[in-house]
């Protein structure tokens, strides 16, 4: 999980302590309550927010249970608000500070979600094109017993002898073999994985591959990663199986993007000045705006439904991300 996933997940905890802060003694008329713990009222809108988050992760027959706990670890979370405000601890510095935080994020996140991301709602042509763009993935999609060797600590003339040992055995066992009596650090390791567990650039080189081929793949420091598909099995996914987790990808690709674009546009239309010793900052800002905006818009992007269920295991719990 990524340093802004993680950013927002800890706010977005404290933007719930918001709302429940905001609701405590605000009930409306007997509809709007949902649970009434001691003088303060939870309502059904805080109900509903839970489980729509809850809901598309559960199999009907659990969501019942789903409901209980959710309402549960919302009369624990008044309970606990409670005793806060008893304690004055809403008057806290620190917290009244993680507060104001927390409700620039919601905030933030609310305006992506709503301005932005009814914009980013993939077109059935979009998903369709996606399908067809990436049969790997879905229509010739295959599940790889595959050997792997992560060979490091090389120097370029190691890495262009590892690769012409392959290139006249493709026999991975014995190369393995030869590095180690070269002193050459190989870590073996074999395992089953299907396409959407490959990253994409691997992917498009090792569904070409018939078994017992094999693939090196370049990287960073002169290192290589030796593929070998030992053996494979076809699994297909039908575009109907493949569609909710491609507009969930394409959706969230469009949105973030749209984000960075918007967070962009913002800093050059705003007047940002750096102040006394933060001044600093202000030449190192202009370069890393691009990846500033990027790490923003990971961090205000809306958190949905990680397993929206799909035949075959919520369709291998979204394709896997699409990687």
């Amino acid at each position: 999980m990524s340093v802004s996933r993680v950013y927002a997940r800890h706010f977005l905890v404290a933007g719930a302590t918001i709302a429940a802060l905001t609701a405590c003694g605000h009930g409306g008329g007997a509809s709007q309550v949902a649970v009434k713990v001691n003088k303060d009222e939870i309502t059904v809108l805080q109900v509903n927010q839970q489980l729509a988050h809850l809901a598309a992760g559960l199999p009907q027959d659990q969501r019942d249970e789903g409901a209980r706990r959710a309402i549960a670890g919302l009369i624990d979370q008044q309970l606990l608000v409670e005793q806060a405000i008893e304690h004055k601890l809403d008057r806290d510095p620190e917290v009244v500070s993680a507060l104001e935080a927390a409700r620039h994020l919601v905030l933030a996140q609310a305006y992506v979600q709503r301005v932005l991301g009814a914009q980013a709602k993939p077109t059935e042509q979009e998903v369709e094109q996606y399908y067809t763009e990436n049969p790997a993935l879905f229509a010739e999609r295959r599940v790889y017993a595959l050997q792997e060797a992560v060979v490091t600590g090389l120097t370029a003339e190691q890495a262009t002898q590892v690769k012409e040992k392959l290139r006249d055995s493709r026999n991975l066992e014995d190369a393995v073999k030869w590095m180690k009596t070269e002193n050459i650090k190989v870590a073996a390791n074999v395992g089953v994985r299907p396409a959407e567990q490959l990253p994409m650039n691997m992917l498009q080189t090792v569904s070409k591959l018939k078994d017992g081929g094999v693939a090196v793949f370049d990287q960073p420091n002169n290192a290589l990663n030796i593929v070998k598909v030992v053996s494979s099995r076809s699994e297909p996914v039908d575009d109907k199986q493949a569609a909710p987790a491609i507009e969930q990808f394409l959706g969230n690709r469009k949105r973030d993007q749209l984000a960075q674009a918007e967070i962009k546009r913002l800093r050059e239309a705003a007047k940002i000045a750096y102040v006394g010793d933060f001044s600093k900052y202000s030449a190192a800002d202009r370069p890393a705006a691009a990846t500033a905006a990027a790490q923003a818009a990971a961090a205000v992007s809306m958190p949905t439904s990680e397993s929206a269920e799909t035949p075959r295991n919520s369709t291998e719990k979204g394709i896997a991300g699409l990687r």
